[in-house]
């Protein structure tokens, strides 16, 4: 005992005295929507002593403020429940403490009063918590020092071990926490206390602030550093299944795999607190583990059994699956955060990358339900509840599926339709039948469209197990019109907002002949204007247009292209064309009489095109103008051809012609477009063989990843594998070759 009392004694010099008198206008903050605020302040009443805040702070760490009674549901992992608000333990199986007795012990009050009777239960907190203040000599009003007195009301084990270390520590990082934060201080009605926690905690600190962590025989890892229970030096380590995960693996409670392969991840809730899950899973005698805990308030992950080793945490169900806990109760909904869903769903991305052939794709997304039912093989990522010969039923009815689904699949590929009317089909088309494990994500967004309206002509999905969502707005964030299975035609569906979000999903088997629909709107973008130069869909019947005047032009419907010839002449050999006044992001390219492509310009977004050749010989040209991805709108472009005797400066050109007759020879660079997020887009160059340095920028010109050098080879395609971890979107692929730099524009899918 030397050691803790050692240690105590170092924190209690760590923070100056602080005040802790709140003002009235502050107090009367503690509002109606404070779970039990009225009994808060009876306790706070009763026992000056013990500061504003920390009685909340406790409660929301313990049970979020929730009166936890007879009737909970049991943990799925056998660790004691505790009751009342302040989340005090009357059993805690031979391995927690037995709080409850204590906190009865020093308020004078019965224990079953204080597990039946919400208000007894703070009062009896309170009380504890004054007489111990009393009994080490603790100023009531500094926060900082109260330590010793958090923990020897807590239920956690007081072993010297670093994993209880590190979950007596969370503990109170939770509890502290709460009190910095300036929401809890007003709503509440207590006052700021300064706490420093990277000083109370020390280097440890960055480790139980970590974004995960991972529990092993070595002990807690997190933040790139190995938490350390004494002042040891730290190392810095990373967990080898989850990079953000602190480490802190049990030595006990898991078993060999013996061959069977991961097929299936599992969700449980522990029904309990993340630290305390954490000193459960350490218990040997607890017989139970999960390979991750995630803790609500911020979602850090803690592994603690190694994804290769069998975690017991599915009874018959174990040898295939990983499971992760997440703190809280089934019957709260409060506990699931955004910052938990956020953080479990990119533990699930990382375990549905890591080759186990596990698909984010067959992640449930039906209804949470409060029982228990199995989904069959089909669907690999789910809750407890879902699994066969299972009793327990978490997550439970306030899991948000649906959202767990997107935010696993966070990154689908969306076909854009911007015609003002149209037809759409399932993945299968028009004649075949749809696949299996499809995500087909289509958006009908008509230009300045005010609504859309969808009729089916046709309907046959595999009922209850392939589904079509319709959501009102540009994707599957926005407000769901409808989800459709079976073979009743949905009718006809119609979206306000001018556009309407189509989401379909199949399971791993059973096909059918899918859906067709059509599509109209209102609004502007229900007819095309017209111009003085269509039909100019193809080289071939492109028309003439002047040189040094204006020509006024639209892209529309999707789809459209507009082509265009001109002469220059020995004396005026000088050319440029602009295409300006664009409304949306146009390219533009310029070709010789053969149709060979000479130079291209494309900008991102609305801004000017421009491509500048100097010398060229007297010919005729053509003139390309398209929608990029597709774009089209109902305002007119601007496209002028130039010609003049001297050189035209080339500045804001991204693919330039200067000098004299030589540069028409100047190499062309090509690329494949769109690609997919983690694949490569191919490159081919005209007239050069040699290096060249590539790389990636944002719309903005700022570098993305670190640039690439390769080697151009006559006739052969330059694959390119774009920077790990890319966003869907817009790029540039900047392509430094030895005569000049060329800038493409690249679509992320």
């Amino acid at each position: 005992m030397t050691k803790p009392l050692l240690l105590w004694v170092g924190l209690l010099g760590l923070s100056p005295m602080l005040s802790a008198q709140t003002a009235p206008a502050a107090r009367q903050a503690s509002s109606a929507e404070t779970p039990y605020a009225a009994d808060f302040a009876a306790a706070y009443q009763q026992y000056p002593s013990v500061p504003r805040g920390v009685l909340e702070a406790v409660a929301y760490t313990q049970t979020h403020m929730r009166h936890v009674g007879a009737a909970e549901q049991p943990s799925c992992t056998g660790m004691p429940l505790p009751s009342g608000v302040m989340g005090l333990f009357a059993d805690g199986k031979g391995y927690f403490r037995e709080n409850l007795r204590l906190v009865a012990k020093l308020s004078g009050l019965s224990e079953t009063q204080i597990k039946t009777e919400p208000g007894s239960n703070i009062r009896a907190y309170a009380a504890a918590y004054a007489q111990l203040l009393e009994q080490l000599r603790l100023p009531s009003g500094d926060v900082a020092r109260h330590l010793p007195v958090l923990l020897e009301l807590s239920e956690l084990p007081l072993a010297p071990d670093a994993v209880n270390s590190f979950a007596r520590d969370s503990h109170l990082y939770s509890v502290l926490t709460f009190l910095t934060k300036a929401e809890n201080q007003q709503r509440h009605g207590f006052p700021d206390y300064h706490l420093d926690l990277p000083a109370l905690f020390g280097a440890n600190y960055r480790v139980l602030s970590a974004g995960s962590t991972e529990v092993s025989a070595r002990g807690v890892q997190g933040g790139g550093q190995q938490f350390e229970p004494g002042a040891s030096p730290y190392s810095v380590v990373t967990s080898t299944d989850y990079g953000p995960a602190l480490t802190n693996l049990t030595t006990c409670n898991y078993s060999s795999r013996s061959g069977t392969a991961v097929t299936h991840y599992a969700i449980h809730t522990v029904q309990g607190t993340y630290a305390g899950c954490i000193s459960w899973f350490k218990n040997c005698s607890s017989s139970v583990s999960a390979h991750y805990v995630v803790r609500s308030s911020d979602g850090q992950v803690t592994q603690m059994v190694a994804e290769s080793n069998k975690a017991w945490h599915i009874g018959s169900e174990n040898p295939y699956t990983i499971g992760t806990e997440h703190e809280g109760y089934v019957d709260d909904a409060s506990w699931y955060t955004t910052a938990m869903y956020s953080s479990s769903a990119a533990l699930a991305r990382d375990i549905v990358g890591s080759g186990y052939g596990i698909s984010g794709l067959r992640t449930f997304y039906g209804a949470a339900t409060t029982g228990t039912f199995s989904t069959g093989g089909c669907v690999k990522i789910k809750g407890h509840q879902h699994y066969p010969n299972q009793s327990h039923t978490d997550p439970g009815v306030n899991w948000n599926w649906e959202k767990f689904y997107t935010l696993v699949n966070n990154a689908p590929a969306v076909t854009t339709l911007t015609a003002a009317s149209g037809t759409v089909y399932d993945a299968g088309g028009a004649a075949a039948n749809y696949g299996d494990d499809v995500r087909q994500c289509q958006l009908i967004a008509p230009t300045n469209a005010t609504s859309v309206s969808l009729t089916f002509s046709s309907f046959d999905l595999e009922s209850s197990y392939d589904h079509l969502l319709v959501f009102n707005g540009s994707n599957n964030q926005a407000p769901l019109i409808g989800k459709y299975s079976g073979t009743t035609n949905p009718g006809t569906l119609t979206a306000s907002s001018g556009k309407m979000f189509l989401e379909f999903r199949s399971d791993c088997a059973t096909t059918r002949a899918g859906f067709a629909a059509s599509w109209t709107s209102n609004g502007g973008g229900t007819s095309c204007p017209t111009d003085a130069y269509e039909s100019n869909g193809t080289l071939a019947t492109a028309p003439t247009v002047g040189v040094n005047v204006n020509n006024a032009a639209y892209i529309c419907p999707a789809g459209d292209v507009d082509w265009y010839k001109f002469t220059s002449s020995s004396t005026n050999n000088n050319l440029k064309i602009t295409l300006t006044n664009v409304p949306v992001d146009y390219d533009m390219e310029l070709y010789n009489a053969a149709g060979t492509l000479l130079y291209s310009s494309t900008q991102p977004g609305t801004t000017a095109e421009s491509i500048v050749y100097n010398g060229a010989p007297a010919a005729t040209y053509y003139v390309k103008v398209y929608g990029y991805n597709n774009n089209t709108s109902t305002s007119a472009y601007t496209l002028r051809v130039a010609t003049q005797s001297v050189a035209w400066r080339a500045a804001g050109s991204t693919s330039v012609a200067a000098g004299g007759p030589a540069e028409l020879e100047r190499p062309v660079v090509k690329m494949t477009n769109p690609v997919a997020v983690g694949e490569q887009t191919w490159l081919t160059v005209t007239g050069y063989e040699g290096p060249a340095e590539l790389g990636l920028r944002d719309t903005q010109g700022r570098p993305v990843g670190e640039s690439t050098h390769a080697e151009f080879r006559t006739g052969q395609p330059l694959g390119y594998t774009l920077p790990a971890g890319l966003r869907p979107g817009i790029y540039l692929v900047r392509v430094q070759l030895s005569t000049h730099v060329q800038t493409l524009k690249l679509l992320v899918q």
